[in-house]
């Protein structure tokens, strides 16, 4: 589709009037209101194919401007309709949140004051919102003071700085040397189900993404087995390999379900290993007395991935590592610059991690925390699971459907049983594409301590039990159907 193309005289984009910024304000703040009034109304899947999609954006490099009140009908009548709406009450799918308004709006005036909070010169108020809400992460985490971490862009670059960190702990010479010249290959222990991060971060660190990652088998309740954890690393390290990392989960992407922390942490005590936990989902749980406790033990790893836009319902970016150790991260990631004013003590986030250029993430976290308060975000936790829970109930009662996995939070993986144990695998299939041909409704096949099922998760503030009824209605019809 053309945009009309205007006089450049009309409006000048490098010397827009304070009328106009604020017109495009009150249009825009319009329609993200009605989004999210209309979320209910909207299916989730949007009526379109790729060829129809990249049709509809392929025009060639405008040579002149257009109006943002063409841009902003452009966006009205293309982008909305051709997205796919995460943030309906009836998603059921991967860990993607109704983001809170306040994030949302948040993010507009962090872009406004543009900061590069890589640098505490370019981001002095930014810097010290970022150091608070670390600070808030890590006493939720149950942490000292002395811990610290910095904000990431999600849990994948979350695992891939903590293991960086581990590796630098563990064995310092690397962050001069490399891995050239080691006596011993270095090696890291993950569960089967642990998220696939973990493999691509020690593919990126040249521990080698399949050969230095050990997986460790689990048991029938998709757990990493601990007795088989020990024996591995014992037999590795008499095989002449150099175990220095195990990694944890607190939510397995696939059904919510929660390694035995406690007893990962002493293994990892045990032989000396950095502990990491991947807690990018669960870590939410945290904030409920109630369901704080099924992550026990987390206090005791070095690192923990976080994504505050999970169950903090920040709009993506915004996710978080964290290191009991403080100054761990700059042990591992503090390089030379000469280009940068020198602010002698300051923090200086880019020294923390990977990313030299950062963007304002904190300011949304800062400002919906205080808005929400910890009891809040508790209480939304707790129904959310509770809501989980009772689906499952619901659903299984007949005999038709099991539960493949115990309900640690708001995911649960779910198997029909009709058919013969041939067609049984496929089904499950057939029964989410079926569900997802109908748009109104999104849930997603996985596969789970052996076993092909269907995940469904509670992500949204917005979903209630009639819209998980109505779910139950479509996979039992689904099923009747096939």
């Amino acid at each position: 589709m053309e945009i009309t193309a205007v006089p450049a005289t009309t409006y000048d984009p490098f010397d827009p009037a304070a009328s106009d910024i604020q017109e495009l304000g009150k249009a825009v703040a319009e329609w993200i209101a009605g989004h999210y009034a209309s979320l209910e109304k909207l299916p989730v899947v949007p009526d379109t194919t790729p060829p129809k999609t990249f049709a509809l954006f392929d025009q060639p490099l405008p040579e002149r401007g257009t109006t943002w009140q063409a841009l902003l009908e452009r966006f009205r009548s293309d982008v909305a309709p051709n997205s796919f709406h995460l943030p309906s009450p009836r998603y059921f799918g991967l860990m993607n949140p109704t983001p809170l308004p306040v994030a949302v709006f948040a993010e507009s005036l962090g872009a406004a004051l543009n900061q590069n909070l890589g640098a505490w010169h370019h981001s002095p108020a930014g810097t010290a919102i970022e150091r608070q809400v670390m600070r808030w992460l890590c006493d939720i985490a149950g942490y000292p003071e002395s811990a610290f971490g910095s904000l990431t862009s999600g849990g994948s670059l979350a695992n891939t700085t903590g293991l960086k960190i581990a590796l630098a702990a563990k064995l310092p010479e690397t962050t001069r040397g490399g891995l050239f010249g080691l006596a011993r290959r270095p090696v890291i222990y993950a569960s089967t189900e642990a998220h696939f991060s973990i493999e691509k971060s020690a593919n990126i660190l040249g521990l080698g993404g399949r050969d230095g990652i050990r997986p460790v088998p689990v048991d029938r309740n998709s757990r990493i087995d601990v007795a088989a954890l020990r024996r591995m690393v014992q037999q590795d390290r008499e095989g002449g390999l150099h175990p220095i990392c195990v990694v944890g989960v607190a939510g397995v992407t696939s059904n919510g379900v929660v390694d035995p922390l406690e007893a990962v942490a002493d293994v990892a005590e045990e032989f000396g290993l950095w502990y990491h936990v991947d807690a990018a989902y669960a870590a939410g749980a945290l904030l409920s007395p109630a369901l704080a406790p099924r992550l026990k033990g987390i206090a005791r790893a070095d690192s923990i991935t976080m994504d505050p836009h999970k169950w903090f319902y920040m709009p993506y970016p915004c996710g978080a590592i964290l290191t009991k150790d403080g100054e761990a991260g700059l042990r591992a990631f503090t390089a030379t610059d000469v280009y940068i004013p020198d602010t002698g003590r300051s923090i200086e986030f880019r020294h923390h991690g990977l990313r030299g250029s950062r963007p304002f993430s904190a300011l949304k976290l800062w400002m919906a925390i205080q808005l929400v308060g910890r009891e809040a975000y508790g209480r939304e936790a707790e129904r959310q699971v509770k809501l989980t829970e009772r689906f499952v109930k619901e659903l299984t009662k007949d005999g038709d459907w099991v539960s493949v996995t115990p309900v640690d939070t708001a995911i649960a993986a779910v198997r029909y049983t009709g058919g013969t144990e041939a067609e049984r695998n496929a089904l499950q299939d057939r029964i989410v594409a079926r569900v997802l041909e109908k748009r109104r409704l999104w849930i997603s096949p996985t596969t789970t301590v052996g076993t092909r099922a269907i995940r469904v998760m509670v992500t949204s503030f917005l979903t209630d039990w009639r819209h998980l009824e109505e779910l139950i209605a479509a996979l039992r019809e689904a099923a009747a159907a096939l």
